[in-house]
Protein backbone atom coordinates (compact mmCIF):
# COMPACT_ATOMS: atom_id res chain seq x y z
CA UNK A 1 0.00 0.00 0.00
CA UNK A 2 1.03 3.42 -0.80
CA UNK A 3 1.23 5.39 2.75
CA UNK A 4 2.45 8.54 1.25
CA UNK A 5 -1.02 8.52 -0.81
CA UNK A 6 -2.92 7.71 2.55
CA UNK A 7 -1.36 10.34 4.73
CA UNK A 8 -1.99 12.74 2.00
CA UNK A 9 -5.61 11.51 2.18
CA UNK A 10 -6.20 11.58 5.66
CA UNK A 11 -4.19 14.88 5.97
CA UNK A 12 -7.37 17.37 5.35
CA UNK A 13 -9.79 14.68 7.05
CA UNK A 14 -7.53 14.99 10.19
CA UNK A 15 -7.85 18.92 10.25
CA UNK A 16 -11.66 18.71 9.71
CA UNK A 17 -11.18 17.47 13.32
CA UNK A 18 -8.76 19.93 14.72
CA UNK A 19 -10.96 22.78 13.13
CA UNK A 20 -14.25 20.94 14.83
CA UNK A 21 -12.51 20.87 18.24
CA UNK A 22 -10.51 24.38 18.14
CA UNK A 23 -12.80 27.26 15.51
CA UNK A 24 -13.78 29.59 17.20
CA UNK A 25 -13.33 27.78 20.92
CA UNK A 26 -13.17 30.79 23.72
CA UNK A 27 -10.71 30.51 26.33
CA UNK A 28 -12.78 29.60 29.83
CA UNK A 29 -11.87 28.51 33.06
CA UNK A 30 -11.33 24.87 33.96
CA UNK A 31 -15.22 23.86 34.91
CA UNK A 32 -16.49 27.52 34.20
CA UNK A 33 -19.28 24.95 32.23
CA UNK A 34 -20.28 21.67 33.59
CA UNK A 35 -22.74 19.19 32.12
CA UNK A 36 -23.65 15.93 33.88
CA UNK A 37 -25.06 12.52 32.64
CA UNK A 38 -26.52 10.18 34.69
CA UNK A 39 -28.07 7.14 33.51
CA UNK A 40 -30.23 4.98 35.90
CA UNK A 41 -31.48 1.38 35.48
CA UNK A 42 -35.15 1.08 37.35
CA UNK A 43 -36.47 -2.26 38.19
CA UNK A 44 -39.26 -3.94 39.96
CA UNK A 45 -39.75 -4.62 44.27
CA UNK A 46 -38.48 -8.19 43.20
CA UNK A 47 -35.57 -6.80 41.67
CA UNK A 48 -36.52 -7.51 37.66
CA UNK A 49 -35.71 -5.02 34.91
CA UNK A 50 -39.13 -3.01 34.01
CA UNK A 51 -40.49 -3.40 30.91
CA UNK A 52 -40.57 -1.04 27.68
CA UNK A 53 -44.61 -0.58 28.34
CA UNK A 54 -43.73 0.90 32.14
CA UNK A 55 -40.70 2.38 30.70
CA UNK A 56 -42.70 4.44 28.26
CA UNK A 57 -45.31 5.17 31.31
CA UNK A 58 -42.65 7.12 33.48
CA UNK A 59 -40.94 9.08 30.19
CA UNK A 60 -45.17 10.66 29.52
CA UNK A 61 -45.96 11.01 33.18
CA UNK A 62 -42.69 12.87 33.75
CA UNK A 63 -43.85 15.17 30.54
CA UNK A 64 -46.48 16.34 31.43
CA UNK A 65 -45.88 16.56 35.31
CA UNK A 66 -42.94 18.51 34.62
CA UNK A 67 -43.89 20.38 31.15
CA UNK A 68 -41.56 18.58 29.04
CA UNK A 69 -41.38 18.24 25.35
CA UNK A 70 -41.11 14.89 23.05
CA UNK A 71 -38.09 15.33 20.97
CA UNK A 72 -37.89 12.17 18.56
CA UNK A 73 -39.88 9.44 18.60
CA UNK A 74 -39.69 5.62 16.73
CA UNK A 75 -42.91 4.69 15.60
CA UNK A 76 -45.18 5.30 18.65
CA UNK A 77 -42.18 5.25 21.34
CA UNK A 78 -40.99 8.23 23.14
CA UNK A 79 -37.27 8.32 23.16
CA UNK A 80 -36.43 11.18 23.80
CA UNK A 81 -37.59 14.27 26.03
CA UNK A 82 -36.46 17.68 26.46
CA UNK A 83 -36.69 20.68 28.91
CA UNK A 84 -37.13 23.99 28.07
CA UNK A 85 -33.72 24.60 29.99
CA UNK A 86 -32.27 22.01 27.27
CA UNK A 87 -32.40 19.69 30.20
CA UNK A 88 -32.64 15.35 27.99
CA UNK A 89 -34.32 12.38 29.09
CA UNK A 90 -33.83 9.53 27.04
CA UNK A 91 -33.09 5.72 26.92
CA UNK A 92 -29.09 4.39 27.02
CA UNK A 93 -29.50 1.43 25.18
CA UNK A 94 -31.72 -0.85 27.96
CA UNK A 95 -35.45 -0.33 28.24
CA UNK A 96 -35.50 -0.23 31.73
CA UNK A 97 -32.12 2.27 31.92
CA UNK A 98 -33.16 5.96 31.46
CA UNK A 99 -30.77 8.34 31.39
CA UNK A 100 -30.93 12.57 31.96
CA UNK A 101 -28.21 14.94 30.43
CA UNK A 102 -28.16 17.61 32.20
CA UNK A 103 -28.20 21.97 30.26
CA UNK A 104 -25.07 23.37 30.62
CA UNK A 105 -25.01 24.27 34.74
CA UNK A 106 -21.74 25.88 36.57
CA UNK A 107 -19.81 23.19 38.81
CA UNK A 108 -21.03 24.63 41.89
CA UNK A 109 -24.97 24.22 40.55
CA UNK A 110 -25.00 20.91 38.20
CA UNK A 111 -25.09 18.09 41.04
CA UNK A 112 -28.52 20.21 43.07
CA UNK A 113 -29.63 20.58 38.93
CA UNK A 114 -28.91 16.32 38.66
CA UNK A 115 -30.48 15.40 41.71
CA UNK A 116 -33.73 17.53 41.53
CA UNK A 117 -34.60 15.98 37.99
CA UNK A 118 -33.76 12.22 39.49
CA UNK A 119 -35.94 13.42 42.15
CA UNK A 120 -38.46 13.92 40.52
CA UNK A 121 -38.03 10.92 38.04
CA UNK A 122 -37.96 8.78 40.61
CA UNK A 123 -41.21 10.10 42.44
CA UNK A 124 -43.30 8.82 39.19
CA UNK A 125 -41.54 5.73 38.78
CA UNK A 126 -42.54 4.85 42.36
CA UNK A 127 -46.05 5.56 40.96
CA UNK A 128 -45.87 2.47 38.71
CA UNK A 129 -43.66 0.17 41.05
CA UNK A 130 -40.57 0.91 39.73
CA UNK A 131 -37.46 2.03 41.40
CA UNK A 132 -33.88 2.98 40.81
CA UNK A 133 -31.22 0.14 41.04
CA UNK A 134 -28.42 2.22 42.69
CA UNK A 135 -25.31 -0.08 40.86
CA UNK A 136 -22.92 -0.35 37.74
CA UNK A 137 -23.80 -3.75 36.22
CA UNK A 138 -27.94 -5.70 36.89
CA UNK A 139 -27.16 -9.14 37.01
CA UNK A 140 -29.59 -10.39 34.69
CA UNK A 141 -29.59 -12.88 31.51
CA UNK A 142 -32.65 -10.94 30.22
CA UNK A 143 -32.41 -8.86 26.53
CA UNK A 144 -32.76 -5.29 27.19
CA UNK A 145 -32.22 -3.44 24.63
CA UNK A 146 -34.41 -1.39 23.15
CA UNK A 147 -32.99 0.32 20.10
CA UNK A 148 -34.05 3.86 19.98
CA UNK A 149 -32.23 5.81 17.09
CA UNK A 150 -30.68 5.16 14.01
CA UNK A 151 -27.06 4.80 15.65
CA UNK A 152 -27.91 1.97 18.25
CA UNK A 153 -29.92 0.40 15.35
CA UNK A 154 -26.95 0.10 12.65
CA UNK A 155 -24.65 -0.75 16.07
CA UNK A 156 -27.04 -3.80 16.73
CA UNK A 157 -26.30 -5.33 12.74
CA UNK A 158 -22.83 -4.28 13.15
CA UNK A 159 -22.18 -5.45 16.61
CA UNK A 160 -24.72 -8.63 17.11
CA UNK A 161 -27.75 -8.90 19.54
CA UNK A 162 -25.44 -10.68 22.49
CA UNK A 163 -22.43 -8.07 22.72
CA UNK A 164 -24.36 -4.91 22.58
CA UNK A 165 -27.09 -6.57 25.37
CA UNK A 166 -23.87 -6.55 27.53
CA UNK A 167 -23.75 -2.51 27.61
CA UNK A 168 -27.48 -2.43 28.00
CA UNK A 169 -27.35 -4.26 31.77
CA UNK A 170 -24.85 -1.03 32.50
CA UNK A 171 -24.50 2.44 34.16
CA UNK A 172 -22.49 5.21 34.89
CA UNK A 173 -22.12 9.06 35.68
CA UNK A 174 -20.47 11.46 33.61
CA UNK A 175 -19.24 14.56 33.59
CA UNK A 176 -18.74 17.04 30.91
CA UNK A 177 -15.79 20.03 31.67
CA UNK A 178 -14.81 23.33 29.78
CA UNK A 179 -11.65 23.80 29.81
CA UNK A 180 -8.99 26.18 28.46
CA UNK A 181 -7.94 25.07 24.72
CA UNK A 182 -4.32 25.67 25.40
CA UNK A 183 -4.41 23.32 28.46
CA UNK A 184 -7.12 20.64 26.69
CA UNK A 185 -4.32 18.43 25.97
CA UNK A 186 -2.42 18.42 29.27
CA UNK A 187 -6.17 18.05 30.71
CA UNK A 188 -6.59 15.34 29.31
CA UNK A 189 -3.23 13.79 30.13
CA UNK A 190 -3.69 14.24 33.91
CA UNK A 191 -6.83 11.84 33.78
CA UNK A 192 -4.57 9.48 32.09
CA UNK A 193 -1.90 9.67 34.67
CA UNK A 194 -4.76 9.33 37.20
CA UNK A 195 -6.84 6.11 35.47
CA UNK A 196 -6.32 3.77 38.21
CA UNK A 197 -8.93 5.89 40.10
CA UNK A 198 -11.54 5.69 38.00
CA UNK A 199 -10.89 1.91 37.03
CA UNK A 200 -10.36 0.76 40.56
CA UNK A 201 -14.30 1.49 40.81
CA UNK A 202 -15.60 0.76 37.76
CA UNK A 203 -16.80 -2.82 37.39
CA UNK A 204 -18.28 -1.82 33.40
CA UNK A 205 -14.52 -2.44 32.32
CA UNK A 206 -14.89 -6.19 31.82
CA UNK A 207 -17.80 -5.95 30.33
CA UNK A 208 -16.85 -3.31 28.04
CA UNK A 209 -13.89 -5.57 27.15
CA UNK A 210 -15.85 -8.39 26.58
CA UNK A 211 -18.21 -6.06 23.96
CA UNK A 212 -14.90 -4.97 21.87
CA UNK A 213 -13.66 -8.60 21.78
CA UNK A 214 -17.15 -10.23 20.87
CA UNK A 215 -18.51 -7.57 18.67
CA UNK A 216 -18.79 -8.47 15.03
CA UNK A 217 -17.81 -5.75 14.05
CA UNK A 218 -13.83 -5.97 14.90
CA UNK A 219 -13.12 -2.82 16.52
CA UNK A 220 -9.48 -1.99 17.03
CA UNK A 221 -9.12 -2.71 20.90
CA UNK A 222 -7.79 0.91 21.28
CA UNK A 223 -11.35 1.63 20.21
CA UNK A 224 -12.47 1.53 23.80
CA UNK A 225 -10.41 3.19 26.67
CA UNK A 226 -7.98 4.82 24.32
CA UNK A 227 -4.53 6.30 24.81
CA UNK A 228 -3.59 7.64 28.19
CA UNK A 229 -1.29 10.62 26.60
CA UNK A 230 -1.10 12.44 24.10
CA UNK A 231 1.66 14.97 22.47
CA UNK A 232 -0.69 17.42 21.18
CA UNK A 233 -4.03 18.62 19.54
CA UNK A 234 -2.89 17.43 16.23
CA UNK A 235 -1.63 13.96 18.00
CA UNK A 236 -5.33 13.56 19.02
CA UNK A 237 -7.10 14.11 16.22
CA UNK A 238 -4.68 11.59 14.56
CA UNK A 239 -5.20 8.56 16.64
CA UNK A 240 -9.07 9.38 16.39
CA UNK A 241 -8.68 9.55 12.91
CA UNK A 242 -6.62 5.98 12.87
CA UNK A 243 -10.20 4.79 13.67
CA UNK A 244 -13.08 3.19 11.19
CA UNK A 245 -16.28 5.08 10.84
CA UNK A 246 -19.46 3.66 11.48
CA UNK A 247 -21.62 3.94 8.11
CA UNK A 248 -24.89 2.61 8.33
CA UNK A 249 -24.38 -0.89 9.54
CA UNK A 250 -20.46 -1.27 8.67
CA UNK A 251 -17.00 -0.20 9.02
CA UNK A 252 -15.51 2.19 6.35
CA UNK A 253 -12.11 3.49 7.05
CA UNK A 254 -11.79 6.64 8.16
CA UNK A 255 -9.70 8.05 4.90
CA UNK A 256 -12.49 6.99 2.58
CA UNK A 257 -15.08 9.01 4.42
CA UNK A 258 -16.11 11.87 2.49
CA UNK A 259 -19.28 13.57 4.67
CA UNK A 260 -17.82 12.60 8.18
CA UNK A 261 -20.39 13.50 10.90
CA UNK A 262 -18.24 14.75 13.37
CA UNK A 263 -20.37 13.92 16.74
CA UNK A 264 -21.87 10.81 15.83
CA UNK A 265 -18.20 9.84 15.01
CA UNK A 266 -16.96 11.16 18.02
CA UNK A 267 -19.85 9.06 20.01
CA UNK A 268 -18.25 5.96 18.71
CA UNK A 269 -14.88 6.11 19.91
CA UNK A 270 -15.76 4.94 23.13
CA UNK A 271 -12.08 6.62 25.09
CA UNK A 272 -12.24 6.86 28.73
CA UNK A 273 -11.72 10.62 28.34
CA UNK A 274 -12.81 12.63 25.01
CA UNK A 275 -12.87 16.64 23.97
CA UNK A 276 -16.22 17.47 23.01
CA UNK A 277 -17.38 21.03 21.76
CA UNK A 278 -20.30 23.11 23.63
CA UNK A 279 -20.96 25.95 21.39
CA UNK A 280 -17.76 27.92 21.93
CA UNK A 281 -16.85 26.07 24.99
CA UNK A 282 -14.11 23.00 24.74
CA UNK A 283 -14.90 20.35 27.01
CA UNK A 284 -13.71 16.93 28.34
CA UNK A 285 -15.93 14.35 28.76
CA UNK A 286 -15.02 11.79 31.89
CA UNK A 287 -16.79 8.81 31.14
CA UNK A 288 -15.57 5.99 33.91
CA UNK A 289 -17.05 6.93 36.94
CA UNK A 290 -19.64 4.38 38.28
CA UNK A 291 -23.35 4.86 38.86
CA UNK A 292 -23.82 4.05 42.26
CA UNK A 293 -26.40 6.39 45.00
CA UNK A 294 -26.58 9.92 44.11
CA UNK A 295 -25.03 11.08 47.79
CA UNK A 296 -21.59 10.21 45.23
CA UNK A 297 -22.36 12.56 43.21
CA UNK A 298 -19.99 15.61 44.44
CA UNK A 299 -17.20 13.29 45.73
CA UNK A 300 -17.18 12.12 41.66
CA UNK A 301 -17.23 15.73 40.70
CA UNK A 302 -14.45 16.90 42.99
CA UNK A 303 -12.45 14.12 42.02
CA UNK A 304 -12.50 15.11 38.32
CA UNK A 305 -11.94 18.52 38.88
CA UNK A 306 -9.00 18.31 41.55
CA UNK A 307 -7.37 16.13 38.96
CA UNK A 308 -7.64 18.62 36.33
CA UNK A 309 -6.56 21.83 38.40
Amino acid sequence: MDNTNNSNERNPRMKKLLRYFMAGAKSCEIGKSVGMEVETQFVTRNGAPIDLETSQRIIREFMMRFGWSVKSTKGDLITEAVSQEGDKLLYELGRHNLEFSSCVCTASSVVSHMRTLLDGLYRVASEFYAYPFFGPVLETDENLLVIPDERDAAWLTLDGKEPLNLLARTSSVQFTVSVKPRQAIDCINKLGESISRFLVDYPQEALWRRYILESKAGYNPLRYGGPMKFDSIEDYCEKLASHDVVQGSRLVPYSEVKDLNIPLFLRSVWWYFRLRRYGSDLCIEVRTLSRKNDELFNKQLQMVLDILS
